[in-house]
């Protein structure tokens, strides 16, 4: 029995989710926490299996609760949030960068024509991310200093993918690449639709180097990071112009697909594309990872020890596509070692 906490200061919401969870028999309530102050409190001494938390609460909100939660009581926290806009959602990334693991909009009513799509959804995740191991919250480290190692490649693109834990993880290896970086860099993170533009906007205010949602057409820029907008796929062809589709040949249970990234990258730009592979659940973007490492190009997979789920870049090893399996902490300072022989070209836009 999966045991749950719902940190949720509406009546009728924590009703609405309380009922919604416990349609599944393997599924059980423990309790209401009414504000975040409760939730911690409860967390210490209900010990639940996962903690849906609202963001909004009285006396102490969500983004505190879940930093209290993972100092004192470490437990999976599930964000349920009612709001996409991109300044009003940032909580939500904050409470992730605290170490929840995902976000979720907050259901609709019983007479909602998603209602079974979004009680499913709901359902599949609580049940996913209980399994998720506990973690104690780490806190961001400067990045490692790397020894600069002669680099033979000269790379003109960055392609990373992620899923669960991903924006914290993506957030501090993106910290680590300088305004001026001299490649583009293409991202997919996993995401409920509806937050990948307050993804976008959240990275950009946490990091140096500028960051936007990618569209259809543009060109990549050196300097710039391209984030996969809701439900496209990304992709990008050889003279450098961003692809945004919803079809992909090979058969994906994610929209945006890491494996599709990773293909056209490959395709493109073979002995000068980097891959990069972070924290997720499943294993996207491993065969994608093996594409770009045949065509000559270099790759990393986030080590076991720092992911939160330790799948996607598992696969990507077992395939033999990971050149290197770094800490997070490491990762942001390989991506501008490897590049280090065109920094020189800083100051320039140079597009792909």
């Amino acid at each position: 029995m999966i045991k749950v906490l719902i940190a949720e200061d509406s009546a009728v919401i924590a009703g609405h989710l309380k009922s919604l969870l416990e349609s599944d028999p393997e599924i059980s309530v423990l309790a209401i926490a009414k504000n975040g102050i409760e939730a911690v409190a409860m967390a210490k001494n209900l010990h639940p299996d996962v903690i849906t938390m609202d963001l909004l609460m009285p006396k102490m909100d969500g983004v505190e609760a879940t930093r209290s939660i993972m100092r004192e009581s470490p437990t999976r926290i599930v964000i349920v949030t009612a709001s996409t806009d991109q300044i009003e959602s940032r909580p939500a990334f904050e409470a992730l960068k605290e170490g929840a693991l995902t976000v979720l909009d907050k259901p609709r009513g019983y007479g909602h024509q998603n209602y079974e799509h979004i009680k499913a959804n709901l359902i599949k995740t609580i049940k996913v991310m209980s399994t998720v191991k506990v973690v104690t919250r780490w806190r961001e480290r400067p990045p490692a200093r790397l020894a600069t190692t002669p680099v033979t490649m000269e790379p003109r693109i960055i392609a990373i993918g992620a899923s669960t834990g991903g924006p914290a993880a993506l957030g501090q290896v993106l910290k680590a690449l300088p305004r001026l970086l001299p490649v583009p860099v293409l991202v997919v993170q996993h995401m409920t639709a509806g937050f990948g533009a307050a993804f976008a906007g959240w990275l950009g205010q946490e990091c140096e180097i500028s960051i936007k949602v990618a569209h259809d057409h543009e060109r990549a820029e050196s300097g710039v990071v391209y984030v996969a907008p809701d439900d496209l796929h990304l992709g990008i062809s050889a003279n450098g112009r961003i692809g945004l589709t919803e079809s992909y040949a090979k058969k994906t249970y994610h929209r945006p697909s890491i494996n599709h990234l990773f293909e056209t990258v490959a395709r493109g730009f073979r002995g000068q594309a980097i891959g990069v592979l972070l924290t997720g659940m499943g294993e996207d973007g491993a065969t994608g990872m093996l594409e770009i490492k045949k065509a000559g190009g270099k790759t990393y997979c986030q080590d076991e020890a720092s992911s939160i789920v330790f799948g996607m870049p598992k696969a990507a090893i077992a395939l033999g596509a990971a050149d290197k399996i770094l800490p997070i902490d490491k990762i942001g300072p390989a991506l501008v070692a490897t590049v280090g022989a065109q920094m020189q070209k800083q100051g320039e836009k140079i597009n792909v």
